[in-house]
């Protein structure tokens, strides 16, 4: 297993664990909500709660592992929102509908009396009017099942809506990551290739280091290609088209006759670039302007 691919596990390990105690939580929360006045349980609530709780569950979990990495990471987006659209809607009537069975069988009559021992008990009729001294549990106020519906709803898409924003933001921080690095290794590739230039002196191909020049000077059809240490070249070749093999970011043409090393500059007197202690070269009238922009742009006051 490569890096790439351990990483990956690792994260959705944690991702996994995070969504389980997260949800672990929900679960559990109905469990200290729903007491009664002695401290009991009321397992009906809580049971109702889980139902509901389980068809928002149903949907994260449709969203996350399911039409997420199909639909929306491909960026099919109108798919993804139908199916969205047509699934939920139908998840949350199901578990509706399991809900009203499940309240339906609850006991809200009178119930059975003992007659004695060993003897079966009295059934009842719930619609007989309980003794007195016994309370029947109290009817709380319920929603319609359409206001039902729409609640639950509401919340299923609220769901579905984090955990899209989850995975957007993730998938995005991925590519935002993933240009980098190609970015980087573009910048490495183009740093390799352009760090030297061949040119051809007395029959031979010499590399030279870029970054080692300091100035190039024409002379008709040739030109001198002066290096760090005292070194320099000669080759066959116009200044014109020594220009256009350089970066443009780090050499200048100063003067018809001259390119400079922006890198490599010391100094500058009036009309003269100093590159060296005893080597200077003359900025022609018609880079002028040009130069001094550079200056202008790098000058701190």
């Amino acid at each position: 297993m490569s890096d790439k691919q351990k990483k990956q596990f690792n994260y959705a390990f944690i991702e996994t664990g995070v969504f389980v105690l997260i949800w672990l939580i929900i679960f559990l929360f109905p469990l200290f909500t729903n007491r009664s006045s002695n401290g009991e349980l009321i397992w009906t609530r809580i049971a109702v709660s889980w139902i509901k709780t389980g068809a928002f569950l149903l949907v994260f979990l449709l969203n996350i592992y399911v039409l997420i990495p199909l639909l929306l990471k491909k960026k099919q987006y109108e798919r993804y929102v139908l199916i969205i659209l047509a699934i939920t809607p139908l998840i949350i009537c199901f578990s509706l509908s399991i809900e009203s069975r499940y309240s339906a069988g609850r006991i809200t009559g009178m119930p059975p009396m003992e007659l004695g021992p060993g003897m079966p008990p009295m059934e009842l009729s719930d619609k007989m009017p309980a003794p007195a001294g016994f309370k029947l549990p109290q009817k709380s106020i319920e929603s319609s099942n359409e206001i039902k519906f729409l609640q639950n709803l509401a919340i299923a898409l609220l769901v579905i809506g984090t955990g899209t924003a989850y995975k957007v933001a993730f998938f995005w921080i991925e590519e935002e990551k993933q240009k980098k690095v190609l970015q980087q290794q573009v910048q490495k590739n183009n740093q390799h290739i352009d760090d030297y230039i061949y040119v051809k002196s007395d029959f031979k191909m010499i590399q030279i280091r870029i970054s080692e020049i300091l100035y190039i000077e024409s002379a008709n059809e040739y030109i001198k290609i002066y290096l760090e240490k005292g070194e320099s070249i000669t080759t066959f070749m116009r200044l014109k088209n020594m220009e256009t093999k350089l970066p443009t970011n780090q050499f200048m043409r100063v003067q018809r006759s001259f390119i400079v090393n922006l890198k490599k500059i010391q100094a500058v007197e009036k009309n003269r670039i100093f590159i060296e202690q005893k080597k200077f070269i003359p900025i022609g009238e018609q880079y002028k302007e040009n130069f001094q922009q550079y200056l202008g742009k790098n000058f701190i006051k």
